[in-house]
């Protein structure tokens, strides 16, 4: 509106001045005069109309103002098998299942550097069933990893939060099947011990000569009552030879009823293609009341690099509790044959049978499977899994 009052109040003057001027040059100078005013008026109702910054707006931090080099990855494994089993009195089971080799999960992790030779890091991690869409791990949302650290080439690594025990660790690097599908550490003829513990500070340190430690104290938190886990891991790695040695005490965390003792040693050893492994534990549960039992077990296995895309998977194990009664030593023998189909994807095939002692009810099953074949005490089992494994 203004620009249209003094665009009339302009061409008014010159109407009214023409008859006066004598000469057309002034004229001419008055309107170049009156244009230079109606672009000043323009540029100044242009910055009225700019918008003005919020007065409570905070400047955003840049990655490098947060740290140096900082990272997030989104990963996950989507696995999914189909089983069929028998042997049982109670009948034949045939399902489609989660978590054949690995247990399916979706997570991120990453860190940036606080400084040179020191990094933050932190990793979330949920388990869920692929076949059924629903959590693991109890319903929790990140109940398979939830911490954050500090790490060093120098120092090691310090860690807090839910996190994999060190005694767990060491039990599944001897496992050739690494808990998956007729593993003996799942079916539970060899012992893990707690799998995570919430609220635990895990310190691992720097590999010197070979050699590396790692231990764990978690803290129950629970005023007026133990509830505390304790574990210490400590490897060896000289070429093709490795050796583990682990302790675990868990007091009334595992169990409300008792400390768990967990001892395991291990070895394995590379010829060629073909990676030979050997574990033994022990697990002694003291209860709060009743009769303390000690369960002695022992795995054998490998892992062969049959072929440039395929690996062949074997594992022998026993376990029995002592001076039990009735007897419930179980047996287990697996094979199995994982085929690489692309950078992301494999496929696998894999048997399991089950000798179980008149006390013992032990069967095949996925590492995080949601359901499991069901037998009555002294039954045989036995396992056939076909199943396929996307990563990212």
């Amino acid at each position: 509106m203004k620009k249209i009052v003094i665009a009339l109040a302009g061409a008014g003057l010159i109407a009214g001045l023409s008859p006066v001027a004598a000469q057309a040059s002034e004229l001419d100078d008055m309107k170049q005069a009156l244009q230079k005013l109606q672009d000043r008026i323009a540029q100044l109702e242009a910055k009225k109309e700019e918008p003005r910054p919020a007065a409570t707006s905070v400047p955003l931090l840049s990655g490098t103002a947060l740290g140096g080099n900082p990272s997030a990855a989104l990963y996950g494994k989507l696995d999914l098998f189909t089983e069929y089993n028998s042997g049982g009195n109670k009948g034949d089971r045939l399902a489609l299942e989660s978590g054949g080799l690995n247990g399916s999960r979706l997570g991120v992790k990453g860190g940036a550097d606080i400084k040179e030779g020191l990094r933050a890091v932190y990793q979330l991690e949920a388990g869920f069933f692929a076949n059924k869409g629903t959590l693991a791990q109890g319903g929790r949302f990140f109940g398979r990893q939830a911490y954050a650290g500090v790490e060093s080439d120098t120092w090691g690594r310090l860690t807090a939060g839910r996190q994999y025990s060190p005694m767990y660790n060491s039990v599944i690097a001897y496992d050739a099947f690494e808990q998956g599908y007729g593993s003996p550490t799942t079916d539970g003829n060899v012992s893990t011990g707690g799998t995570r513990f919430d609220s635990s500070i895990i310190y691992a340190t720097p590999k010197f000569a070979g050699l590396s430690a790692t231990a764990m104290l978690a803290l129950g938190g629970e005023t007026g009552r133990s509830s505390d886990a304790a574990a210490l891991a400590v490897n060896y790695e000289n070429g093709p030879l490795g050796l583990t040695a682990a302790y675990q005490r868990d007091d009334h965390n595992s169990s409300t009823s008792a400390v768990i003792k967990n001892t395991f040693v291990g070895a394995s050893y590379q010829l060629r293609n073909t990676r030979l492994l050997a574990g033994f534990g022990r697990a002694a549960t003291d209860n709060d009341s009743g009769i303390n039992k000690v369960r002695r077990e022992w795995m054998i296995g490998s892992r062969t690099a049959a072929t440039l895309t395929g690996q062949l998977l074997l594992a022998y194990a026993e376990g029995h509790t002592e001076d039990a009664s009735p007897n419930d030593k179980g047996r287990v023998a697996t094979i199995g044959w994982v085929e690489s189909i692309s950078a992301q994807s494999r496929v696998y095939g894999i048997v399991s049978a089950h000798k179980n002692a008149a006390g013992s009810a032990l069967v095949p099953m996925g590492t995080s499977s949601a359901g499991n074949y069901v037998i009555n005490p002294g039954d045989s089992a036995y396992g056939v899994a076909l199943g396929y494994q996307y990563a990212f």
